[in-house]
């Protein structure tokens, strides 16, 4: 035949409906919940739908906008970032500022293209110190601000590093007007971040307006407040309250300067913020796009011009959700995090080393940081898409529910009189606590799994004492909160602990496997599990036919282990508890398992803990650590 039947794919694949779609979800669980199994709340309060269609997004004005347009939720510059991509900006912390410069020449050869510095400063002992624009010829000898933008955050009581940049300017021949980059305070931020300022408000105030003024008129191209948001997540803050705080301490500033006489469109092109990147992937993809849309409304409802609506955002990995046990999975959570940040769109990007958490200025942990953002940009190409996650309907909803839930908390610290009343009242704190204290259960009850901490632990590893600065002397703060500083949270520090506590005493649990494999291996898997995340050795290798192998098993090894647990099924657990415990009176027994309507039988006949999927890991961990007096 010369002619073919043409193919008509939407006669023969007619495109499902939701309807039929959600039927056969529903049939196949069998009775059980939809909503309860189907759907998962965040920390942010957003039901996680399994599914998301193009009707979700229908009513979404900003998804109809193109890359470059207001409100920016697809980014500031599409052409910068196809030409340049977003800045490559690892922190600085070299002290010896010859050294430093060597460091940063040769980083910006690899691939470094922002000169950030991490200041000395009262919590930070560490850091660089520049008291003088000689300091700054020495850290900036050889290198193109130019090319390399300077991105610096500042406390009050730090010297006028702008001072000292236009003596080091005006010596090389050029002109402060001639830079871009970030050379910020952020008095709020450092007031939680410290717990107290050096000065008074009134005064704090006075040197920040006066400082900006200046500057607006000096260095237009230099942001002079970068509004840290990582002080609020290093707290345990969700996504929302993180964006809704930086929010709120902008509204402040702005409506300061506007009482300075400064115009709203001068004010709106002072600030960059600094933005957390987290573990949920998706979720801080939308917290980047979700900031760029709350801003721009913030900054339409004070009247500027749609142009000046925009917000540099500096993403920075975060802090609460890395180890120091397995430290290498912390690279692989900065790598998704760092991705995020791209496809977010962030305008500059700083990723920790792996093992900030334990040591400073590691060159192998730098460079490895520095390439896992050169890979996202020279190999996967991220750095030639523009706004990757546009159109897609769940990122496109979840930026769309957290703008909404970030801006009604904004009003509420507004309405409770702004950021620093509310950090003085205590009102900050006791929002974030509840975050923080959720996040904190859910890694106890192994809800959130942090591999190498809460599962899947390496019984060999050893942790390494965690990195802390020194907590700030309050002896020169003119004003300080009332419930101090918000704490520097790593929400997996008290599992570290009880294993670090724990393994110190070197207990041994012995698994009883009784019956055949099919019968004891999934609960002795996991029995074996549960207990090296909580640092004992597991004893485990030996498998017994009856109760009668097991409890001579016991009795062999008085001196090997101290608690005992039985791995079988339910079904034999009616025979196996009361033979075994009614043998074995004097020693620690757990059972791998919850056979709810035999646990209080169990209980009585001798079992002391037993262990399962809905356990909290921790407390279950602990109580059997204070039973055998190893904790």
């Amino acid at each position: 035949m010369k002619t073919k039947e043409q193919l008509n794919l939407k006669e023969y694949f007619p495109p499902p409906k939701w309807e039929d779609w959600k039927k056969l979800v529903i049939d196949s669980l069998k009775g059980a919940d939809y909503d309860k199994v189907m759907k998962k709340s965040t920390y942010e309060g957003i039901i996680l739908n399994p599914i998301y269609r193009k009707e979700d997004i229908k009513d979404l004005r900003f998804a109809e906008s193109e890359p470059g347009q207001l409100p920016y939720v697809r980014g500031n510059d599409p052409q910068k970032l196809i030409e340049e991509g977003w800045y490559v900006a690892q922190a600085q912390t070299i002290s010896n500022l010859k050294e430093l410069n060597e460091n940063l020449k040769d980083e910006l050869m690899r691939g470094l293209n922002m000169v950030n510095l991490r200041l000395k400063h009262d919590d930070y002992p560490d850091g660089i110190r520049i008291r003088s624009s000689k300091d700054l010829e020495t850290i900036l000898d050889g290198i193109d601000l130019k090319a390399a933008p300077l991105f610096i955050q500042m406390d009050i009581d730090d010297p006028d590093l702008l001072g000292f940049l236009d003596e080091y300017i005006t010596r090389q021949g050029g002109s402060l007007r001639d830079l871009i980059g970030c050379l910020g305070y952020d008095p709020t931020g450092e007031f939680a971040r410290k717990g107290y300022l050096s000065m008074p408000l009134h005064d704090v105030w006075q040197k920040v307006s006066d400082s900006v003024i200046d500057r607006a008129n000096r260095s237009p191209g230099l942001r002079s407040f970068i509004i840290d948001g990582t002080v609020y997540e290093a707290a345990g803050a969700s996504s929302a309250q993180e964006l809704a705080m930086v929010l709120s301490t902008a509204i402040g500033y702005i409506q300061g300067l506007q009482n300075s006489g400064m115009d709203i469109d001068t004010i709106a092109k002072l600030f960059a913020v600094k933005l957390s990147l987290g573990s949920n992937f998706f979720m801080e993809i939308a917290k980047i796009r979700a900031f760029r849309l709350i801003w721009a409304e913030m900054m339409k409802a004070f009247g500027a011009s749609p142009e000046v609506c925009k917000v540099w955002i500096h993403g920075k990995t975060a802090y609460s959700n890395k180890s120091t046990y397995d430290l290498y999975v912390n690279m692989l959570r900065t790598t998704t995090e760092s991705f995020s940040g791209v496809i977010g769109g962030v305008d500059s990007l700083e990723t920790d080393s792996f093992d900030g958490v334990v040591k400073q200025d590691n060159p192998f942990a730098r460079r490895i940081a520095r390439n896992q953002q050169l890979i996202l940009g020279e190999e996967a190409h991220f750095s030639k898409v523009v706004d990757p996650a546009g159109g897609c309907y769940y990122i496109e909803s979840l930026t769309a529910e957290l703008a909404e839930i970030a801006w009604k908390i904004m009003q509420e610290i507004e309405a409770a009189g702004g950021m620093v009343r509310s950090l003085r009242s205590g009102k900050i704190h006791k929002m974030i606590e509840q975050v923080a204290q959720a996040r904190i259960d859910a890694v106890h009850r192994r809800r959130d799994v942090f591999v190498g901490v809460n599962m899947y632990a390496n019984p060999d590893d050893v942790a390494i004492a965690e990195y802390k600065p020194r907590t700030p002397d309050q002896s020169k703060a003119e004003v300080s909160l009332d419930n101090g500083a918000l704490p520097k949270l790593r929400i997996v520090a008290s599992f570290e602990d009880l294993r670090r506590r724990i393994s110190a005493k070197s207990p041994k649990i012995m698994l009883l496997n009784i019956g055949t494999v099919p019968e004891y291996k999934a609960r002795a898997d996991f029995a074996s599990g549960f207990f090296q995340v909580g640092g004992y050795t597991v004893l485990g290798d030996e498998a017994f036919a009856d109760a009668d192998e097991a409890i001579a098993a016991v009795n062999a090894s008085d001196a090997d282990a101290d608690a005992f647990c039985i791995c079988s099924t339910d079904e034999n657990y009616v025979f196996l508890v009361p033979k075994i415990c009614s043998k074995i009176k004097s020693k620690t027994l757990i059972l791998a398992g919850y056979p709810k309507d035999k646990v209080e039988e169990y209980k009585a006949a001798g079992i002391d803990l037993f262990i399962h999927i809905r356990a909290n890991a921790y407390d279950t961990l602990k109580a059997l650590a204070e039973k055998l007096e190893v904790y």
